[in-house]
């Protein structure tokens, strides 16, 4: 987990708390925080935030799952508001219904909290503040798992909110929210997505788009699009061609997890066709289209 920056941010705010700060003076406190901060020169006592990241950190590295539990659960004693290790824990303590319906508790109560302190009037920069950044990793949990579970009307739903509330879409929410989209066949909202994020040429965006082109039979849309995916990563025909893709993602998770890849590389492949295996299965077709206009 990283959450350096919700760390360095903390501690500003600490540093900050009992200095008269203006619109004038406040660019040379934060540099001399930093100053401060990197030479290791800062004599402040640390938060209960800062112990349960620290101890959380702790957890995410722990050579064995039960003690990154018990690592995890102090890091709760220490700070109760801390999310980040309560989401840790929900899938290694619950399956199923009970697993979706812990998240939205968590998620529900952080949401009120946030309310009291009036963080949604920060909505649109919500990656930007660090005091909320750890909502928007729950509400991605929150969509992943929504996903897996085959209820993807709802994971729309959740997507289209979270870019309300981080409009440059720091964590891609726009990738996984055009695959429902093509998954809807939603040429519509497709569009205006697209137009949204214009530049993003990234796989993760692409492979909706053509997904969607070949199910509306838009055949010249589809081959410059399949043209394009080629050209930005070689890997691609290869690999959703495959007849071993199974055995090379399970090769690829146990070596590396499963938030392991390089842009432009074989796994760039693999990883998307994890995280969107629920559109591709809706378009079996498109394989056979891809083999027939190889060249």
């Amino acid at each position: 987990m990283n959450n350096e920056f919700e760390k360095i941010y903390s501690k500003m705010d600490a540093y900050m708390k009992d200095k008269n700060v203006t619109d004038e003076n406040v660019n040379e406190l934060m540099k001399e925080f930093l100053k401060q901060y990197n030479g290791g020169n800062l004599d402040l006592p640390d938060t209960p935030l800062d112990k349960a990241m620290a101890k959380f950190d702790e957890a995410v590295s722990a050579s064995s799952e039960k003690k990154a539990v018990k690592l995890a659960k102090e890091a709760i004693e220490i700070d109760p508001t801390y999310i980040d290790p309560k989401l840790f824990l929900i899938p290694i303590e619950y399956k199923g219904e009970t697993l979706l319906k812990k998240i939205d508790e968590v998620i529900a109560e952080e949401k009120e909290r946030l309310a009291k302190e009036k963080m949604f009037e920060n909505a649109g920069e919500f990656y930007t503040v660090w005091q909320t950044r750890p909502y928007m990793r729950a509400l991605q949990h929150r969509v992943i798992v929504l996903v897996e579970y085959g209820k993807v009307k709802k994971a729309q739903k959740q997507l289209e909110n979270m870019l309300e509330l981080d409009n440059d879409d720091h964590l891609g929410a726009r990738h996984l929210l055009a695959a429902v989209y093509a998954y809807f066949e939603d040429e519509k909202n497709m569009k205006k997505l697209v137009n949204d994020y214009k530049g993003d040429d990234t796989l993760s965006f692409l492979l909706p788009q053509l997904c969607l082109a070949y199910k509306l039979d838009q055949t010249d849309k589809t081959l410059a699009l399949l043209s394009q995916i080629k050209k930005n990563n070689p890997y691609f025909e290869e690999v959703i061609t495959s007849t071993d893709i199974d055995e090379e993602i399970a090769d690829m998770l146990e070596e590396y997890g499963d938030d392991y890849f390089q842009i432009g590389d074989k796994s760039e492949v693999l990883e998307v066709i994890i995280s969107m295996n629920f559109l591709i299965n809706t378009a079996k077709g498109l394989i056979q289209f891809i083999k027939d206009n190889h060249k």
